[in-house]
């Protein structure tokens, strides 16, 4: 093992020029990107571009369609490294680098903004990876380390193995202290006596991330996507943090679902969906409501009411009712129904942030809940109609904002069984074939949805063969060769969502 390339990221300071200055002479070639790198060559350093001219403009106007974050060169980086981790000429092994300064965080307004565009913490990413993943590169982020780097490569133009391990433990060092910067600044956000509204949302916070393997993201709140700024109070009751928590869960999902719809909710998961539901859906929740004993829960309703409609849901067994603000004048007679609260709403704009707190720490993410019709990939278009079409997508979108693995099944407008939690996708189907049948609903008349791959070849089977009208999921791994025949076998319309999936 040797050192043979160096790739350089780091600003340009009197340290970083001269050890470049230094590794040039030792006859190691030297890679750049970034501002250091501009500012190294405008002084006659022989440095290569990191890109070639026509693979940056490609990055960095985001038309590169392989990655999601083709506008992101230091995840472009990362995606080439573990794609390219075969090669016999790695794209570098040594790596010079700095961490974004965020200055210190002395208030909740001091806090600096990163913009959605910026690439710190694609950066900080990027040597998270390299230090716990690539052994084989030398990763440098503090430069009184330059020194003794240097006269080893000048000794055996390599760096010892007890010398990477201490390269490497400064970078979780540096990373350790710049994910404290970023706690310490959300917690100052949270306890900022100009944003009370977040107290409410922090039990939400508590819960399990729907998303916690993608990369933490640094940003301030938004002041808008919170619940109180939107939320109007027309028959108060007892508002305990479950049903804030199963308030604001409902009025994001059908602000997600972009149709006209109905949302029952209770205990984080939704038990009934409906789209532009009528009288007879309304009826037959209360049937559902009370066959099987379910006590309490939210309602959200953002569909048109009249008359007849409105009398099913002042009969509803449920703690809270909460209505879009437009439909005000149509639903005052809940004001006298013997349901415990109702509230009116404004749907706001969803921000692009998702805000959890898991194992100790704040996750700020991209919101991972929109579903983009685009995606969408038909196995065998022949077997398609549009009214198919149209209920898969509903049905994933469904699957999608319920919970992760989630089973969904779904009959015309409304679902017919949810089967969510934590728990094996075929224990997941079999609950929401049970809620099927006690609702009256034959599987011949829902089509199958799931937010994850199936990778049992036993429950796939047992799906095509249930009589489902049809299947949307992720996609299926080309290694699986058994559910691969079945679904080239099959007659059954098979959509593959090609949505990113998390456990």
């Amino acid at each position: 093992m040797s050192i043979n390339r160096l790739l350089v990221i780091a600003d340009d300071t009197e340290r970083v020029e001269s050890f470049v200055k230094r590794v040039i002479e030792l006859g190691i070639e030297v890679l750049g990107y970034g501002e250091g790198y501009r500012s190294l060559l405008e002084k006659g350093y022989p440095i290569q571009p990191l890109f070639r001219p026509e693979e940056e403009s490609r990055v960095t106007e985001g038309s590169d369609k392989t990655l999601d974050c083709a506008s992101d060169p230091y995840f472009y980086i990362l995606f080439r490294l573990k794609t390219e981790s075969q090669e016999s000429t790695p794209l570098f092994d040594m790596l010079l680098a700095d961490f974004p300064k965020l200055g210190r965080v002395s208030s909740a307004l001091s806090f600096p903004t990163v913009e959605e565009e910026e690439t710190a913490p694609s950066r900080v990413a990027l040597l998270r990876n390299v230090a716990k993943d690539f052994r084989s590169i030398a990763t440098l982020v503090d430069e009184t380390d330059f020194d003794w780097v240097l006269s080893s490569l000048a000794e055996c133009g390599d760096i010892p193995l007890q010398g990477r391990r201490q390269l490497s433990l400064k970078v979780f060092s540096e990373i350790l202290k710049f994910d404290t910067q970023t706690y310490n600044g959300f917690s100052l956000l949270f306890a900022d006596e100009s944003r009370k509204h977040l107290s409410l949302e922090k039990a939400l916070l508590l819960q399990y991330g729907s998303n916690p393997h993608q990369e933490a993201y640094v940003a301030t709140l938004s002041g808008e996507d919170h619940l109180l700024g939107h939320l109007h109070a027309v028959k108060k009751g007892n508002m305990t943090t479950r049903r804030i928590i199963d308030l604001y869960n409902g009025i994001r999902f059908v602000r997600e679902l972009r149709e006209p719809s109905g949302v029952y909710i209770r205990h984080g998961n939704p038990l009934w969906v409906s789209v532009t539901p009528g009288e007879a859906e309304y009826a037959g929740l209360i049937r559902v409501i009370k066959n099987e004993t379910i006590m309490g829960g939210v309602i959200v309703i953002n569909h048109t009411l009249n008359r007849q409609i409105l009398e099913h849901v002042r009969r509803l067994p449920v703690e809270l009712v909460a209505y879009n603000r437009e439909l005000e004048a149509e639903a005052t007679s809940l004001q006298t129904s013997s349901i415990a609260s109702v509230y009116a709403f404004d749907l706001w704009k969803l921000s692009e942030w998702e805000y959890k707190y898991l194992d100790g720490c704040f996750i700020v993410q991209e919101r991972d809940t929109e579903v983009r019709q685009d995606r969408f990939r038909k196995l065998k278009e022949e077997l398609f109609d549009p009214v198919v079409e149209r209920e898969l997508i509903l049905a994933f979108q469904v699957s999608k904002l319920t919970r992760s693995d989630s089973v969904v099944l779904w009959a015309g407008t409304q679902t017919a069984g949810i089967g969510a939690g934590q728990m094996l996708r075929r224990d997941a189907f079999d609950i929401a074939l049970s809620q099927a049948k006690r609702r009256g609903l034959a599987i011949k008349e829902t089509v199958f949805a799931t937010d994850g791959a199936i990778l049992d070849t036993e429950l796939f089977t047992r799906v095509l063969n249930s009589g489902v009208r049809g299947m949307v999921l992720p996609s299926v791994t080309k290694t699986n060769q058994q559910i691969a025949a079945l679904m080239a076998e099959s007659r059954v319309p098979i959509l593959l969502s090609n949505h990113r999936h998390f456990t």
